[in-house]
């Protein structure tokens, strides 16, 4: 108990309150269960005693699948009688039960909806990396604190701040939004034209209608706007291709900046998604197995016949390049699901230099920008959008053409584009194909099988060569070093992976699977495009691969 009282003193806390704590949870050695315990029990974090994580599963989540905070509820007993104020409510059910402290009825509950719903998991979604996750979301009446089971800590994310001010609010006794959500079909509600169709849309064209309503905001925690879903009417959304053609035709070095929006019709979720039966909605499956959209083969088109110069994408998903846009004219500035030479940056990681670098002489470069389905709530990238924009304005009759933005939500900067199209994005690329005489191509992605070792054009330091070929193995158990891995990730991870064997639905759907040595704690995989990769690397489209071996 000593060890223990002087750990938790050390953290800030006094001895007082320190004893109280052991004396309660029952195992007198379990610090971070003292600490838990003096947390929900009114007590301040005293200088990194906990952290708090971002929780990575909610972002698999289906739309309404967490409680909506009208249907919160503060103050009831747990529900098998227990008495005490130790109580924490469900976000997925909104069941209030006991904590740890008490008969763990909480806990309890997190691991029956879990174990029930692993009943109906098929052998398709276990090989491919699907998991059920049950009920593992609660928050704690006492502080008011998130906690996910899954993550076994306490946890923090944007789409959790409505639910917990919500809650405070009920608690508190301060007053609770009652406002009606605005009924479908009812015109935007802007002042000015602009914010509907951009400065060089018609004034006259009749205003956006509203298609799903959702009071929320899109993003909480950022510049964010409410969820609200809008569509353009059929006869402007016909016009404003014809404009949008009439740019992409004129640009010199035009650019694409696509956020999550471009994916969901592939059935990957997205964060700002809010709305009740969204418009962007498709029914979700593993982001390992999704298939590009229309909207992603339209621009690898628009690039092929010379029209789209370069692509800024703040997805990791890698659909641009299963729909055949090349590596290297594609900037994944947040990281990327498939290219552990860039992996997907968290919120206390950094971005790759050189893609900074590349990213700011774009931001130069760019006379138009196609901002397609991000929100653009503040982001460091979203520069790539507003600098043309703002050149534009600066200057309508110079070079700079602006950026066109099209989202289903508002967002900060639609006063300032040069057109604003409300549509959902596979739609708006069929139109513009068609008015185009696009030539959109959707052949299903294949990777190859690794069933040999290649050889590819490529020195030992993995740089493109005209002279030296390097001999490339990632058949199962073959081990590689990484190159261009960002300096926090080789802190965690090491720089040495193993290929291992990937699931067969998994391996059918293109990659290999790399495992990293780590510590054990700090342990991780990663998958790898890999057949692409190779079939770029041999055609001398990339600048550099992203493995070579150790």
């Amino acid at each position: 108990m000593q060890q223990a009282l002087t750990e938790l003193v050390n953290f800030g806390f006094s001895e007082a309150r320190a004893r109280e704590a052991l004396s309660n949870i029952g195992d007198v050695t379990d610090t971070q269960l003292a600490i838990n315990w003096l947390l929900d029990h009114g007590e301040e974090d005293k200088g990194g005693a906990v952290q708090f994580k971002h929780c990575p599963h909610i972002a698999e989540f289906e739309p309404g699948q967490l409680l909506r905070k009208e249907s919160l509820t503060f103050g009831k007993p747990c529900q098998a009688g227990c008495k005490g104020t130790e109580n924490w409510v469900c976000l997925m059910c909104g069941e209030t039960n006991c904590g740890r402290y008490m008969h763990r009825h909480a806990l309890q509950h997190w691991q029956q909806t879990k174990a029930e719903q692993e009943k109906s998991l098929t052998v398709g979604e276990a090989a491919a990396g699907v998991q059920r996750r049950g009920h593992c979301l609660c928050i704690g009446l006492m502080d008011l604190s998130v906690w996910c089971y899954e993550c076994e800590s306490y946890v923090q994310h944007e789409v959790l701040q409505p639910i917990v001010a919500q809650m405070q609010r009920l608690k508190f006794g301060e007053p609770v939004d009652t406002t009606p959500e605005p009924a479908p079909g009812s015109p935007m509600p802007a002042t000015n034209a602009k914010v509907a169709h951009g400065f060089l849309g018609d004034p006259s064209w009749p205003m956006p209608s509203l298609v799903r309503a959702c009071s929320e905001d899109a993003r909480p925690g950022y510049k964010t706007m409410k969820a609200h879903e809008y569509m353009d009417q059929p006869e402007v959304l016909r016009a404003k291709v014809k404009l949008l053609a009439d740019l992409i035709r004129r640009s010199q070095h035009c650019v694409a900046y696509t956020g999550a929006g471009i994916s969901t019709a592939s059935g990957i979720r997205d964060y700002a998604t809010k709305a009740s039966g969204s418009v962007a909605s498709a029914a979700s499956k593993s982001p390992w197995c999704a298939a590009p959209t229309l909207a992603h083969h339209t621009l690898v088109a628009l690039h092929s016949t010379g029209y789209l110069k370069h692509w800024v994408q703040q997805n990791h998903d890698g659909l641009p390049q299963k729909a055949g846009y090349p590596q290297k004219h594609i900037n994944e500035i947040h990281g990327a699901w498939w290219d552990p030479s860039n992996p997907v940056v968290p919120m206390d990681g950094t971005l790759r230099g050189d893609l900074i670098e590349w990213m700011l002489e774009w931001e130069e470069k760019a006379d138009l920008c196609l901002a397609l389905g991000t929100s653009m709530v503040g982001m460091n990238s979203d520069r790539m959008a507003l600098a043309p924009a703002q050149r534009a304005q600066r200057q309508p009759k110079a070079a700079a053409l602006g950026t066109v933005i099209c989202a289903l939500q508002q967002t900060q900067y639609d006063q300032v584009s040069s057109l604003r199209i409300f549509a959902p994005l596979d739609e708006l690329m069929r139109l513009l194909a068609e008015e185009m005489s696009l030539e959109v191509a959707q052949t299903p992605w294949r990777a190859q099988r690794w069933t040999e070792p290649v050889e590819v054009p490529y020195d030992a330091n993995g740089r493109l060569s005209a002279t030296q070929k390097m001999r490339l193995d990632l058949r199962p158990g073959s081990r590689l070093r990484l190159v261009r891995q960002p300096g926090w990730d080789k802190e965690r991870h090491g720089e040495i992976c193993q290929v291992v064997e990937a699931p067969e639905v998994l391996a059918e759907a293109g990659h290999v699977e790399l495992l990293f040595d780590g510590d054990g704690f700090k342990k991780k995989t990663t998958r790898f495009l890999g057949g692409w990769w190779i079939e770029a690397a041999i055609r001398g489209e990339v600048a550099s691969i992203p493995v070579v071996p150790a």
